[in-house]
């Protein structure tokens, strides 16, 4: 399998960004600061699924790296 190295960076990048948000917004994750508050529960799984995207990302960016 043929990948570019431009591709591997550029997950490696998107993946770490999107870790970078969740870390900078991890005080929206705890559960005591949430509340009964409908939003916040909203912007809890929306960190959360960034916290996977970036996961998957960043893992699938350093396996092609070394594929490549």
């Amino acid at each position: 399998m043929k990948v570019s190295i431009w591709t591997a960076i550029i997950l490696i990048i998107v993946g770490l960004y999107d870790l970078s948000i969740v870390y900078n917004r991890r005080d929206q994750l705890n559960k005591k600061v949430i509340g009964n508050s409908v939003i916040l529960k909203k912007r809890r799984n929306v960190l959360l699924a960034f916290l996977v995207v970036g996961i998957i990302l960043t893992l699938a960016g350093i396996i092609l790296l070394f594929v490549h």
